[in-house]
């Protein structure tokens, strides 16, 4: 058990005191941010653990309330504690949308008409100044994620000079894409493997 784990366990008693608590992975995510599933007799919370030396908070809560107010079901923030990296969320449940539309008989229209119609919400809340914008230098931050993480790390390969170059290409091709495009808030992981299907 790392030394982090424990800070996280004895600061979510903190928050739920009273409580016989079972805290647990919830899932996995594609940074330093953990999450924990914490689970009693009676309820659960979420807490994610974003170290304060790698990760900030504060968007987090920022956009939250964001997608709340543009009417996106978003989990609730119970306690916030920014200079450890500590929040304590509300649990949305334990089935994804990916899962949903796997099981036999899902209702996959109903399911994806609901993601579109909270996403076309959110995108209609845009207020320009309140976000950043998605310019050319993030674009290209995030498409090379795809031959750092997926070729590199996940792979084990590397672009040779004309690969490469064929990259820049298609990155290039994307950026004019999307900057000749209208700016609206986004959600940079908006698939069904990370929606959650809410009662």
């Amino acid at each position: 058990m790392d030394e982090r784990f424990e800070r996280v366990r004895n600061w979510t008693a903190e928050r739920l005191p009273g409580r016989r608590l079972r805290l647990s992975p919830a899932s996995a995510d594609a940074s330093f941010r953990r999450y924990f599933r914490a689970e009693w007799d009676t309820g659960s919370a979420i807490v994610m653990d974003a170290p304060p030396e790698l990760l900030d908070c504060r968007p987090f809560v920022e956009v939250a309330g964001l997608l709340r107010a543009a009417g996106v079901h978003v989990p609730e923030i119970y306690a916030a504690d920014f200079e450890q990296g500590l929040l304590l969320l509300g649990d949305l449940g334990r089935t994804t949308y990916l899962e949903a539309l796997s099981a036999p008989g899902a209702d996959a229209d109903g399911l994806l008409d609901a993601a579109i119609a909270a996403l076309i919400r959110w995108q209609c809340a845009t207020r320009p100044g309140v976000l950043p914008v998605f310019d050319r230098a993030f674009l290209r931050r995030e498409m090379e994620l795809f031959p750092e993480w997926y070729l590199g790390r996940h792979l084990g390969l590397a672009p040779d000079a004309a690969e490469r170059a064929m990259l820049d290409a298609m990155f290039r091709l994307l950026e004019d894409s999307a900057l000749a495009q209208p700016q609206v808030y986004m959600h940079r992981d908006y698939m069904p493997r990370n929606l959650m299907v809410c009662e």
